[in-house]
């Protein structure tokens, strides 16, 4: 794929301060009904504790479990409302395809919304994901890291199979704390897909799906004879393409949306497609003024 430049000017920076504007106010009105509904003393109910990670305030650590366990802990109140922000970005060989490219439009939506989360939840982290679940960049806070997470985005560069099975497990392992969990993908190899996001569920995880789209994928325009080559492993296939098969094409790869949306619906799971002929901030304050991600 060529050189991913990330538009890094005031252009974009006033994209991702709009969106951040959008989200603050959907988030803060969702706080109020809460701290009206926890009222008469729960709001400062102990809940639970969680690691301690750098930039917390030590205030918040429980010096007497240090003492017993030696491990560094922080206690969690009820009116905190906690939420980390988990961007798990699939940089599988299919997701580089696609003028505009799927893989550069995935990297400026996982940007966005760390930005977001870094601005307004307790921690934002994004960590790619193909056959094996990625070093990433986990816990930001704060704005500023949206310049090292960009140049971190800007040197990946996708390859290999997608398992997303794997990666999930991997996952879970790792985050214990129930999370909002963003998975960006075009999810090919969907029974494996769900199968993941069954675990996901299991350990009560918020979940949102973006599902990446080509508008060439959705409706090629070829004919006659072809070789195509897998982007995952690099296999060649020679066939005629013919107007039925082309009709058989776009039937199974709708079936594959509509398959993922209908799981969506029915798990209370949150569902957007991510076109890439639409720019990535009117895809997103799309799905921020219709409630999602932070409802």
């Amino acid at each position: 794929m060529a050189q991913f430049q990330h538009p890094f000017d005031k252009d974009f920076l006033k994209k991702l301060e709009y969106l951040n504007l959008i989200a603050k106010r959907l988030i803060f009105g969702r706080q109020q009904a809460l701290r009206q509904s926890v009222k008469k003393g729960a709001s400062i109910e102990f809940k639970d504790y969680r690691e301690y990670v750098q930039g917390d305030d030590p205030r918040a650590v429980d010096w007497a479990v240090y003492a017993r366990l030696e491990e560094l802990v922080v206690k969690i109140f009820r009116q905190e409302e906690e939420l980390d922000l988990w961007v798990l970005l699939d940089h599988s060989g299919s997701m580089d395809f696609g003028e505009p490219n799927k893989f550069d439009q995935a990297r400026l939506i996982a940007a966005a919304l760390a930005y977001i989360g870094m601005s307004n939840m307790d921690s934002a982290s994004v960590v790619p994901f193909s056959d094996e679940l990625r070093t990433g960049r986990e816990r930001l806070r704060g704005r500023g890291n949206v310049f090292g997470l960009m140049d971190f985005l800007s040197n990946q560069r996708p390859q290999g199979k997608t398992d997303l099975e794997r990666s999930i497990r991997a996952f879970v392992s790792r985050v214990r704390r129930p999370s909002l969990v963003v998975i960006i993908s075009d999810f090919y190899g969907l029974s494996g897909a769900l199968r993941a996001i069954d675990r996901l569920r299991f350990f009560k995880h918020q979940i949102y799906l973006i599902q990446l789209v080509s508008a060439w994928e959705a409706d090629p325009p070829i004919r006659g004879e072809l070789r195509l080559v897998e982007t995952e492993t690099g296999g060649t296939f020679d066939l005629t393409v013919t107007d039925s098969m082309l009709r058989r094409y776009r039937q199974a790869y709708d079936k594959l949306s509509d398959e993922l949306r209908r799981y969506s619906m029915g798990h209370a799971i949150g569902y957007s497609l991510a076109r890439t002929d639409i720019p990535f901030d009117e895809f997103l304050r799309g799905v921020l003024e219709r409630g999602g991600l932070v409802a």
